[in-house]
């Protein structure tokens, strides 16, 4: 089986599947070129409302976006970092995010 791709990786892939530049795709979306870039680096999501929005000019579903990000990476139990803002839009849609304290850190770790 293949590895799962990010979020971001499947952005960049159907925008340049699509012909799109970094800066069309986000005056399509209507957000800043820097937006597009952050989403394709995986430093971010889009919100509930560019998410939508972006599944309309890449024609994918909003639950196809949110099966990519629900099996990122590799496993059921994928840890990793997020901010207050992901778990935001996550629980916007009905994703249950756990927190635990990693102990020292000053950052939570969410299981998704």
């Amino acid at each position: 089986m293949g590895e799962a791709v990010s979020l971001g990786g499947f952005i960049s892939l159907r925008r340049r599947h699509m012909g799109l530049t970094q800066e069309e795709l986000a005056e399509k979306v209507g957000v800043s070129k820097s937006a597009i870039a952050k989403w394709e680096t995986d430093g971010g999501i889009p919100d509930r409302d560019n998410l939508k929005r972006l599944s309309e000019i890449i024609n994918v579903s909003v639950d196809d976006l949110h099966h990519i990000i629900s099996h990122a990476g590799s496993g059921d139990n994928l840890d990793i970092n997020i901010t207050e803002d992901v778990i935001a839009v996550l629980e916007s849609y009905g994703y249950k995010v756990t927190r635990e304290n990693v102990e020292g850190s000053g950052f939570y770790e969410k299981r998704i």
